[in-house]
């Protein structure tokens, strides 16, 4: 009752959003097309109507600049007139797309294309924080972006640093890891029980994919460093007890169902970390369902959960098209996408 009192405008905000979910009919259709054209189409009959003719591998970055308009355009009606904690939660979700640019930087200077072609301004001005990526422009490598960062004081320089020591290829985990740890430091994580637990089901879901890998990887005596704070008994669970030992003690938390089910064939360490990065999605559904039903609409942990679960659905959307216009063979397509389609 306390979240209803303090934030009444809120549940009715993110009831709002929740009606606006791709219905799951709608979801297992557009990942088992079989064309661009056909995705389009099914697309269009969706709330991510966007203003595109004909989707070809040559405009699928204007597919994901339309998808993550609608995406923003939604969490800008519930961020004017929110409260002060609340606008902090979507700020900080918001964050992720920071990240996100920065490890799309990375990639066109690998690639040697134009960082600005990969870039998404249109979040950053919302957050005000257009300086931060703008200060990155005419880097010449991955180590200077690192360089940058740590002279602004911003989190993600040790994303960098971690890579430098542990291998440039895992760059992207380590960013992740970093906006996740940055998002665990916003104001109201502190103060709000709903906000600290969600945030503490991420850090872990996240430090046990890192486990997974650092057993992969041949890293697990420099585990403590890699993951965020300490681990818990489920990460030590991943990083030392056999694959099928673990995923009896997974069980218990949200994701572990899903996993077992990805990977109960065959549960090697490999399958298991593709699998947790193809469980995702259908994990954070999960969570919103679950904080809203324990917290209500009116808390701040179920509005974070959300607000994932709707970035989730847009990256899936884009992650789709890409691998249609890849000519990526159905069967595959359904492997990676099926743990969605059953949340």
């Amino acid at each position: 009752m306390s979240s209803i009192l303090r934030r009444p405008s809120l549940g009715p905000r993110v009831r709002g959003l929740r009606i606006k979910e791709l219905p799951r009919d709608k979801l297992i259709s557009l990942v088992y097309v079989n064309t661009l054209d056909e995705f389009l189409n099914i697309l269009k009959t969706t709330h991510y109507n966007i203003a595109l003719d004909k989707l070809t591998r040559d405009n699928l970055d204007e597919l994901r600049r339309g998808l993550i308009k609608i995406y923003l355009d939604r969490v800008k009606s519930i961020f004017l007139g929110s409260s002060g904690d609340a606008k902090a939660v979507i700020l900080s979700s918001l964050k992720y797309f920071e990240y996100e640019n920065i490890r799309n930087l990375t990639i066109a200077i690998k690639a040697g294309r134009n960082p600005e072609d990969f870039i998404l301004w249109e979040p950053l001005e919302f957050t005000r924080r257009r300086h931060i990526i703008a200060s990155l422009l005419g880097v010449k490598n991955v180590e200077e972006i690192g360089d940058r960062l740590k002279q602004m004081r911003h989190p993600a320089y040790k994303a960098f640093e971690l890579a430098s020591k542990y291998g440039e290829d895992k760059l992207s985990v380590f960013l992740d890891r970093q906006w996740i740890e940055d998002f665990s430091e916003t104001a109201p994580v502190s103060k709000d029980k709903s906000l600290n637990m969600f945030i503490t089901e991420l850090k872990e879901y996240l430090n046990v994919l890192i486990a997974i890998r650092a057993r992969i990887w041949g890293l697990t005596e420099e585990l403590n460093e890699l993951i965020i704070g300490k681990p818990t008994p489920l990460v030590t669970s991943a990083v030392r007890d056999p694959p099928t030992k673990f995923l009896e003690n997974a069980g218990a938390v949200p994701w572990g169902k899903i996993l077992i089910d990805m990977v109960a064939e065959a549960p090697t360490l490999e399958n298991i970390s593709i699998a947790m990065d193809n469980i995702y999605p259908a994990y954070v559904k999960k969570l919103s369902d679950i904080y809203i039903a324990r917290f209500s609409e009116f808390s701040l942990g179920a509005l974070a959960a959300h607000l994932e679960y709707m970035k989730a659905e847009v990256i899936t959307l884009i992650r789709v098209a890409a691998l249609l216009a890849e000519g990526v063979p159905t069967e595959k397509r359904r492997r990676v996408f099926e743990p969605l389609t059953r949340a």
